[in-house]
């Protein structure tokens, strides 16, 4: 009999997470191992997979101290319908190739439903972007003012960077969608199986190769966790940039997703953006936990890297999924003051690039010297206590520079500054327009990827379960 400790800190909070998050692989997982026994030959293995299909409709066990895991509960029900079924399905598995299996079955759906969620939040930013393409924004950089783009230009950034994110999760998920079963204990079996067979039953892509392999690797997770932090970085220095524009004004949600105060009637409090930064920080908490679990442990052993560290990867997934609907909501349909960011640019210094560029071209000065112009004729603004939307020819004139008053104007129009901007990649609307297209392309490749993975994925499963195809 167990000690009690065991069962309360062990065995019991296994069987939950196992009865809660893993069922239906274990399902798959067996199945796939009675079909492939039933093409090898082994008696009573089509009865296996027969009850197999029977029992998943069932409700399953409660948890019972006597039974060690969900396996085994599994295997006492099948003895007691058809001892030779469960004889059958004895043949050539353990639990540590199952294990494996079911992890990486488990992982390779939540990674899906992660992937659907980044290419929704791209999808979400271009379609803002396509709305804002001549809408003004001061970009910043060392926290302070730097130069005008447009909110459009930020935005396909922002998903430029999750394309390349959408790539991690599709490499991650070629590492990930292989199949371990029929590894065994770790040294695989003398019963001739057909470790192809099975993989193909679970839309895993190929058998792991090596049998030690199959089940002493965590390489995977590690991969995994590390994309999501990847992922969650980046997302998390967005919100940042969403935030400060929230607490200038020149964002807002809408109103169900914003809190109001209970002492000052003006406040309306950005917290969904508060939560999903938390979410995402949450996330990346859990990656290190991941990482740290599955260092300094033999190579063979599988509980550290195995079923402890499954909580973890589901609270990791249950954050970054919440950090990303919050996200997705609050782009969707987000309050813009135009106008505010308008008068920042036309304002602010961050115009005088531009005005350098001019005096360059046009004085043939080289832009060095056109550099430290514009940082004279700043000076001289300065001590007379003037912006920069009041300089004039006759200022130019002081540093020994000829431009006419309609070419100055013209340097510091922020919309000018950004329609002059026409190199790959830059803020022009003439630019965007196209990089918008290119964008929605390559989005639109990757979730048809996405979406015949899912078909695959899916088909295997309906297969299992006794349907067609």
């Amino acid at each position: 009999m167990w000690h009690d400790t065991y069962l309360r800190v062990v065995l019991q909070p296994d069987y939950d997470y196992a009865s809660e998050h893993l069922l239906p692989h274990l399902f798959d997982a067996l199945s796939a191992h009675a079909l492939m026994l039933d093409g090898c030959g082994v008696a009573h293995a089509d009865e296996a997979a027969a009850l197999l299909r029977e029992l998943r409709r069932e409700p399953f066990p409660a948890y019972d101290p006597s039974v060690e895991d969900v396996f085994f509960t599994l295997d006492r029900t099948l003895a007691a319908r058809n001892a030779g079924a469960a004889g059958a399905l004895r043949t050539a598995l353990s639990r540590n190739d199952l294990d494996m299996t079911l992890y990486r079955l488990s992982a390779r759906q939540r990674l899906m439903r992660a992937m659907e969620r980044v290419l929704q939040l791209r999808r979400t930013l271009l379609d803002l972007a396509a709305r804002e393409i001549d809408t003004v924004i001061v970009a910043y950089t060392h926290h302070q003012p730097a130069q005008p783009t447009t909110l459009a230009h930020y935005l396909t950034a922002v998903e430029n960077v999750l394309s390349r994110d959408t790539a991690r999760m599709l490499g991650a998920m070629t590492h990930l969608n292989l199949s371990p079963m029929g590894a065994v204990a770790l040294g695989g079996t003398s019963v001739p199986i057909d470790r192809t067979r099975t993989a193909a039953l679970l839309a895993f892509d190929r058998p792991i190769e090596n049998t030690y392999d199959a089940v002493s690797a965590s390489d995977w997770q590690v991969e995994i966790a590390s994309v999501i932090t990847v992922v969650s970085t980046t997302l998390s220095r967005v919100l940042y940039d969403l935030l400060f524009w929230a607490s200038r004004g020149l964002l807002s949600l809408e109103d169900g997703l914003v809190q109001g105060s209970s002492v000052m009637p003006q406040k309306r409090n950005p917290v969904a953006l508060e939560h999903a930064r938390t979410k995402f920080s949450k996330a990346i908490g859990v990656t290190q936990s991941v990482i740290i679990s599955s260092h300094n442990v033999p190579f063979g052993d599988i509980n550290d890297p195995g079923a402890d560290l499954q909580p973890a990867l589901t609270s990791m997934w249950h954050d970054f999924r919440d950090g990303l609907d919050l996200l997705i909501s609050s782009l969707t349909n987000p309050r813009l003051n135009r106008e505010e960011w308008v008068r920042e640019a036309r304002q602010g210094e961050t115009v005088v690039t531009e005005l350098a560029d001019v005096i360059a071209r046009t004085t043939g000065c080289g832009f060095r010297d056109a550099h430290a112009h514009v940082k004279a004729l700043l000076a001289h603004l300065h001590a007379q206590g003037r912006t920069v939307s009041t300089l004039t020819a006759a200022d130019l004139e002081g540093v020994g520079l000829n431009l006419p008053q309609a070419e100055v104007h013209r340097a510091l129009n922020p919309a000018e500054f950004i329609a002059r901007r026409t190199t790959f990649g830059g803020p022009a609307p003439s630019v965007m327009a196209g990089a918008l297209t290119v964008a929605r392309d390559r989005l639109n490749t990757d979730t048809t990827h996405h979406d015949h993975l899912t078909t695959r994925f899916m088909n295997a499963r309906t297969h299992l379960e006794g349907g067609r195809l």
